[in-house]
């Protein structure tokens, strides 16, 4: 199945959002999230191309409970399976698009809604080429193996934090740090003192 955001920019934050709002789109996370090897999403490359993520993009895959993985680099099996989206948005999206009436200003809202009417009305109904299976029953029958994206996580992308403070310590013991946050190194003998 297909899901598609527009935006107006490539900065990470903006792609990590529209990351995040065509997860929870589609319902759900996948166990693996294959990606270009996008530079939103990665800070580089070690010496033998395997890829070093951006720390957002793992904060990310991981509140989503998905691994991320970066197509290899001139590999045309898994970098087909990305491309191949971009070159049905090209020439299938924009060819159903110019059929729909547009208002006189179209929003980035009104895009997100043609695109999501596109996904279920006309690529789900098509025949998959590899499996021969319509679009939209395969999906049914997967979806509910996905993980949901927490609303709040959604709250947190738009901007809108939602998260709750941490409660106090729970008898002397410290909770867990939030994705992101610097925390306290300590030496292995203090943790020995916490198991007791």
């Amino acid at each position: 199945m297909v899901a598609l955001r527009f935006a107006t920019d490539k900065t990470r934050p903006t792609t990590l959002r529209s990351i995040v709002r065509c997860v929870d789109d589609l319902g759900g996370a996948t166990a693996e999230f294959l990606t270009d090897r996008d530079t939103a999403l990665m800070a580089g490359s070690r010496a033998d191309g395997a890829p070093i993520y951006a720390p957002e993009w793992l904060d990310v895959a991981a509140l989503l409970g998905t691994r991320p993985r970066a197509c290899r680099p001139y590999r045309a099996k898994t970098k087909g399976k990305v491309e191949r989206v971009i070159r049905e948005v090209k020439e299938d999206f924009l060819a159903w698009l110019t059929g729909q009436v547009l208002p006189e200003r179209p929003t980035l809202a009104w895009y997100d809604e043609a695109a999501r009417r596109w996904a279920t009305e006309v690529h789900a109904a098509r025949l998959h080429r590899t499996t021969g299976r319509v679009i939209g029953e395969a999906w049914a029958d997967e979806r509910p193996l996905l993980l949901p994206v927490s609303g709040r996580l959604i709250g947190r992308m738009e901007g809108q934090d939602t998260l709750v403070p941490l409660p106090e310590p729970v008898r002397g013991r410290q909770m867990p740090a939030a994705v992101g946050e610097t925390v306290e190194v300590r030496p292995l003998a203090a943790y020995a003192e916490l198991a007791r």
